[in-house]
């Protein structure tokens, strides 16, 4: 309309705010984030029961939270405008608004440590992935934080502090709970067990290499590293060195884990049509599954996390 019409939108000459190209941004961008990471909970819910032996702790607190989550996603894009020269008052709100997503978020954390809490763990490759995506999506919350108070937001914006924190969000969090799930459901995928040695070796790098990337990055913002430079001062050269380090294990850890799920799928043992132990409907039917998945209409007979009686 701006281009075609001439209406004045973003364009000053036109006697619009160039301001309001950033909130129709992050307006769109802030909820896709959580659109990534929305997945990943229901991933973790399920690899923390099954691989714990025990129902999810408070279920429907887990189920609101990501419904609140969801909600309270799609009013806090403000949050990345604190120096855009916002009014006062709409900086207090979106401030307030940010505060107010960690109190769903902490739902999830402390419901998931609760369903941990005296189980039956199996370390196997999805457990020691949902663990890693609770401890990094942890910090990467714990973070958020402090770029969540006005004061020391107009000190960290736009420096490696924010990098990092998207990042153990992003790649801590939303990718750990993808590699959780691979391997998770790769026997029923596709009938072959994955060799769960090599797959722990894969995490091993996967997790090391992601802290030693991405941790420095915290101690770099709050020093004044700018993000989006490819120069700075030699002061920075040191902690830029180790997470270079941790680049690259990071992404011996993914060749390593990537292929593990191609041998799995050509050459691995066969698998159990349950060898978790799951109680959700794909477990009840063959690995791989058939092509019409049910042959007839399955009867439920207990809910997909009834592990107590058992």
């Amino acid at each position: 309309m701006e281009n075609l019409l001439g209406i004045g939108f973003f364009d000053p000459a036109k006697g619009g705010d160039p301001v309001l190209f950033q909130h129709l941004f992050w307006f769109y961008s802030h909820p896709a984030v959580y659109i990534m990471i929305l997945p990943a909970f229901g991933v973790i819910s399920e690899l923390v029961s099954v691989h714990s032996r025990k129902p999810i702790f408070g279920y429907w607190f887990i189920a609101a939270s990501s419904l609140a989550i969801a909600f309270i996603g799609f009013i806090v894009w403000g949050h990345h405008m604190f120096v855009a020269g916002m009014s006062p008052i709409a900086d207090i709100i979106f401030s307030f608004l940010t505060y107010l997503v960690a109190i769903p978020t902490a739902v999830k954390i402390f419901n998931w440590t609760a369903t941990l809490y005296k189980g039956k763990i199996s370390f196997t490759t999805p457990m020691l992935y949902a663990l890693g995506f609770i401890s990094l999506f942890l910090i990467g919350g714990l973070t958020g934080l402090f770029l969540a108070n006005l004061g020391t937001d107009i000190h960290l914006h736009d420096t490696y502090f924010v990098v990092g924190h998207f990042h153990y969000v992003m790649v801590g969090a939303a990718v750990f709970a993808f590699f959780g799930a691979l391997f998770h459901w790769t026997p029923k995928m596709f009938g072959r067990m994955y060799n769960e040695r090599w797959a722990k070796i894969g995490w091993f790098f996967n997790f090391l290499g992601f802290n030693l990337a991405f941790f420095p990055h915290f101690i770099l913002g709050i020093q004044g590293m700018p993000r989006r430079y490819w120069d700075y001062p030699a002061e920075f050269q040191s902690l830029h060195f180790v997470s270079t380090i941790g680049a690259y294990l990071i992404a011996l850890g993914a060749l390593i884990s990537l292929a593990v799920f191609i041998h799995a799928i050509f050459k691995g043992e066969k698998a159990e049509d349950n060898p978790w132990g799951g109680k959700s409907l794909e477990w009840t039917i063959p690995s791989p599954p058939p092509t019409e998945n049910f042959e007839k209409i399955p009867v439920v007979k207990e809910g997909p996390y009834d592990f107590v009686k058992h």
